[in-house]
């Protein structure tokens, strides 16, 4: 199969509002989402042909739950590993967040998602919202906590959630928020 053609990008101009930073995380096991309904594949989402997340299912009653974070502690990156020689590629998805306080509400969070697969959404500070997870292949994959040692160092722990996929982490249509949280 050919490669397809270049497309053309312009240059995002200066007022395009463009904010680096995660505003809102929201979070939902994998295991309570579900195929939507009148969907022709397997997945528990569907994409626009825009190449936009425009349905995400959820089993009865199930919502993403919003997770607080403390201002600039939270980060979502992926990188491309690409082998040529057996052509293959994925993305490794890698989203990090601070929990304030060695508490027993932050205990019994890490504990829900310690052993698990989840599916976030983040909303950016550039009011734009992207979802990690969709595939089932996103998990708590390090924890790092303790009490610091001088009096500004963090108390807490520090969550690194790690997953792969095939393709780019996906923008979410903002007007399907709403029935997910």
């Amino acid at each position: 199969m050919a490669c397809p053609s270049l497309i053309a990008l312009p240059r995002v101009c200066g007022s395009a509002g463009i904010v680096g930073g995660v505003n809102k995380l929201y979070a939902v096991s994998f295991a309570d989402l579900a195929v939507p309904e009148g969907a022709t594949t397997d997945e528990v989402y569907t994409m626009s042909v825009a190449g936009m997340v425009n349905e995400i299912g959820l089993d009865a009653s199930k919502k993403f739950i919003e997770i607080g974070l403390l201002p600039a502690s939270a980060s979502l990156a992926e990188t491309l590993t690409k082998e040529k020689s057996n052509g293959s590629s994925f993305m490794t998805q890698t989203f990090t967040m601070v929990l304030s306080d060695m508490n027993a509400e932050n205990r019994a969070f890490v504990e829900t998602v310690m052993n698990q697969p989840v599916a976030i959404i983040i909303k950016t500070k550039s009011k734009k919202y992207f979802v990690a997870g969709l595939n089932g292949d996103f998990e708590l994959s390090a924890i790092e906590g303790g009490t610091g040692t001088a009096q500004g160092d963090l108390v807490g722990y520090t969550l690194t959630f790690t997953g792969t996929d095939s393709m780019l982490i996906p923008q979410v249509d903002p007007t399907i928020i709403s029935d997910l949280i």
